[in-house]
Formats: structure tokens, C-alpha cells, sequence
């Protein structure tokens, strides 16, 4: 199949901005040459590449076009390298790439990976926040060249780096503690005391409810899709949750924070997952993820070797 690579391009910011409106904007065209450059595209593949909504949603099909297209602009972005080397361009032309990191990362450790993709690789990254558990879902349907994952199965075309671990632990304000345990903190309370989630996938509450307790039970409390948001609004005593150790040290040393188990606490094994094998941009991203997490991170006794293909 002969590909048309604008219209594929187009395709991709559809799915990736969410909107007809919005893919015209970043493409610099308007939004009636991208429905037209959809439409010859569905035309050619003879099915169905978008299902138009708000936000636009890419079909199984679709998804596999994105993805070739992504991989393709890595490659070029390789090729663009090669030749300014060759003829001995002074600037490096900056390009973008665009993956997918859990937001703990983006708060602790990854801004570092941010400063040395920019500074050694002229590379600008187009970063998708998402919880731990969702990164792999993007990376899977093309929205995404790699991603800070929990997923340890190495996916399809991609390769698997184990990067360590960060370590949660359970707190809340002396103030909060105070309130809502005054006999201790016991299965019943921390049910009744109000818990502060991510969002509705967030699985770290009831891992530490297992490491804690030896059993789970039903929580209840607020949703804040934010890192930020989140450590805010256990400062203030709105309830209480998970964060990175490293996060709250000096906050459990000087009181600020306590702990409401001492000693329990939730570790999860992060990795990287990388498709474009063949890319030398991938390769040296790849390894400034790994060597900044290994410096960052806790080392974790993670099954397999630490670098694996699917």
C-alpha cells in the first residue's frame, strides 16, 4: 500500500489533539483540509480510521497508522541528525518526540531526563502525564514512542528497560490523625477517614491496605488528577494518602506529616518501554532515562533481565 504520509500525519494529530479544530492548529492548515486529508485516507485503507466524538477516538486501524507514522518522523528526525553532521551544521535542528510518563515521575525524578534530552539530543519532549498504570495503554495504540510504565510485560515491538522502583508512603497531618484515629489507626477508621485518590484506577491505596492490614476494603474520599493538587490537599487535612518517600522526608522529619502505619509501605517497579529499535535518537533517550533513574531511584529485584524484546 502506497502510504500518504501528510494524511497520515493529519490522522495523528487528530487523535493526538482531539479534535478536527484542534489538528488544524497544530498543522498549520485548515480544518477542511484536514477532513479531506482523513477522508482520502479512509478512502484508500477502505475503513474506518476515526470515530469523531469530542475528543476524536482512533479506531484499532488507526491506531496502526499512527503508530507507523510516529515511528517514521523518529527515523527522519535520525536522518535530519546524520546529515547535519555530514555537512558539518553548526545548531542541531531541535525535534519533538512525544511519550508518555507517569505523573510521580514527571514530579520527582524525570525533569532531570528532560534537561539532558534537551541539552545532549536537541530534543524537545511532547509529554503525556498519566498514571503508572495507563502509560502502556498509550503506547500500545500509537499515541506514544516510550513510556515510565509498571507494566513489566515487554509489549509487542518494544524494548523493555527495568528502571528501579519508588517507594509510598501512607501519611496525613498530626491536625488529621488527631480527628480521625484517636483510638489508633484500625481497619474501621482509615475506612471511614476520608482517602485521597489520583483518579479511579489508582490501585496504591489498596496495595498498602494489603501491606498494612493483610486485607482491602472499601474506601471512600476525593479524586485529584494532580500531583500537586494531591500533596496540597493532604497538607491541609483534607484527607489522607500515598507519596513518594522521597517527596515527604523532611515533612516526616520535622512533623509537618505523619505516618499512619510506620513501617508499611507500597514499591513500584517502574520501567521503560521503547518501540523504534533501529532509531539512534531512541537508543541514546533510552539511556539517559536509564542511567538518570538508576541515580534516582531504588534499586528493585524485578523478574527477568533489565533489557528485554517483545
Amino acid at each position: 500500500m502506497h502510504l500518504d504520509y501528510p494524511s497520515l500525519s493529519a490522522l495523528a494529530a487528530v487523535v493526538r489533539e482531539g479534535t478536527f479544530e484542534a489538528a488544524a492548529r497544530s498543522l498549520n492548515i485548515t480544518q477542511s483540509a484536514v477532513s479531506q486529508r482523513i477522508k482520502a485516507l479512509e478512502e484508500k485503507t477502505g475503513a474506518v480510521l476515526v470515530v469523531r466524538g469530542r475528543p476524536c477516538v482512533a479506531t484499532e486501524y488507526g491506531h496502526r497508522l499512527i503508530r507507523h507514522i510516529e515511528q517514521v518522523k523518529v527515523l527522519e528526525i535520525d536522518l535530519a541528525k546524520n546529515l547535519d553532521a555530514v555537512s558539518g551544521r553548526e545548531t542541531p535542528r531541535a525535534a519533538a518526540l512525544r511519550i508518555a510518563v507517569n505523573n510521580d515521575s514527571l514530579a520527582t525524578w524525570f525533569p532531570e531526563v528532560i534537561l539532558r534530552a534537551g541539552t545532549q539530543l536537541s530534543l524537545h519532549l511532547d509529554i503525556v502525564g498519566e498514571d503508572q498504570e495507563d502509560t502502556a495503554e498509550i503506547l500500545k495504540n500509537g499515541n506514544a514512542l516510550a513510556v515510565v510504565t509498571s507494566e513489566g510485560t515487554p509489549l509487542q515491538g518494544c524494548r523493555r528497560i527495568v528502571l528501579g522502583a519508588m517507594d509510598y508512603l501512607t501519611v496525613a497531618t498530626p491536625d488529621f490523625m488527631a480527628r480521625y484515629f484517636p483510638d489508633g489507626v484500625t481497619p474501621e477508621a482509615v475506612a471511614r477517614a476520608p482517602c485521597l485518590f489520583y483518579n479511579r484506577k489508582d490501585m496504591l491505596p489498596e496495595h498498602w491496605l494489603l501491606d498494612a492490614f493483610g486485607s482491602s476494603f472499601r474506601l471512600t474520599g476525593h479524586r485529584l488528577p494532580s500531583f500537586a493538587g494531591l500533596l496540597r490537599c493532604i497538607h491541609n487535612g483534607t484527607g489522607w494518602g500515598l507519596m513518594p518517600r522521597k517527596t515527604i522526608r523532611d515533612c516526616l522529619e520535622d512533623g509537618t506529616l505523619l505516618e499512619l502505619v510506620p513501617g508499611s509501605s507500597v514499591v513500584l517497579g517502574l520501567y521503560w518501554q521503547a518501540s523504534v529499535q533501529s532509531s539512534e535518537i531512541m537508543r541514546v533517550l533510552s539511556s539517559i532515562v536509564a542511567d538518570v533513574a538508576q541515580a534516582q531511584l531504588l534499586p528493585f529485584p524485578l523478574q527477568g533481565t533489565a533489557n528485554e524484546f517483545a
